[in-house]
């Protein structure tokens, strides 16, 4: 049976999608994992399955190693939210990027998805800066932590994949906290560095608060397209 892998880092990148996939039966409450560690979620249906792997390069090697072990899909979707290096990108916006030869690569919708190019980084680029210097380098419109680990486990072993990003971040500003200091060498939140950044500057709660719900209107957009292109 014909199966697709879609991976996201994080739960909340993931949750849109996957209640919206429940609604329509595609997929299950939550699967047991061959080897269960923290952060590491999945869900799965009859012919899909998600993987959420936790955040960087670091979990999406390992969790894509086991998912990739556990089956053999047909297509591999590496998935969720994305800063923007296109000065023309708009929080939001939708990007993919393919495969020759990817199944089902006529059934992405353009628009509201659009083709474009992606980069990945072990690091999170906070700074308006940095994004600026990237795009000129590399003339990528998203950067990620972990689609080009995923998207290499697959085609080393002969599966097509695509990334389908949106758009959390513009390329016009800083980041309201520089995330790479409150997240440890393992990837993984650390929630007292966070108050003390907070406690630090108060003034930045309404800004975080803005962050946080442009990451779910990227995420909502996001789904939406990967529903199109599955359904």
């Amino acid at each position: 049976m014909e199966t697709t892998l879609l991976f996201f880092a994080l739960p909340q990148e993931a949750s849109a999608f996957v209640t919206r996939a429940r609604t329509r039966q595609w997929l299950l409450s939550p699967a047991g994992l061959p080897a269960p560690r923290a952060g590491l979620q999945r869900f799965a249906g009859r012919n899909l399955e998600v993987w959420v792997t936790g955040m960087g390069p670091a979990h999406a090697d390992r969790a894509g190693r086991m998912a990739l072990e556990t089956t053999r899909p047909t297509r591999v979707f590496t998935c969720g939210v994305a800063g923007a290096l296109n000065p023309e990108a708009r929080v939001g916006a939708v990007f993919h990027e393919f495969d020759a030869g990817f199944p089902g690569a006529e059934r992405l919708p353009c628009p509201p998805s659009r083709p474009g190019r992606m980069v990945t980084r072990d690091r999170v680029i906070v700074t308006q800066a940095e994004k600026a210097r990237l795009y000129a380098e590399t003339g990528a419109d998203l950067v990620d932590m972990e689609s080009a680990v995923l998207r290499d486990l697959a085609r080393a072993r002969g599966i097509p994949s695509a990334t389908v990003r949106s758009v959390s971040d513009t390329a016009h500003g800083d980041l309201v906290l520089d995330f790479n200091r409150i997240y440890t060498a393992e990837m993984t939140l650390h929630t007292g560095r966070l108050a003390l950044e907070i406690a630090r500057a108060p003034w930045k709660i309404p800004a975080l608060i803005r962050f946080g719900g442009d990451a779910r209107r990227a995420s909502l957009a996001l789904a939406e397209v990967l529903l199109d292109t599955l359904g």
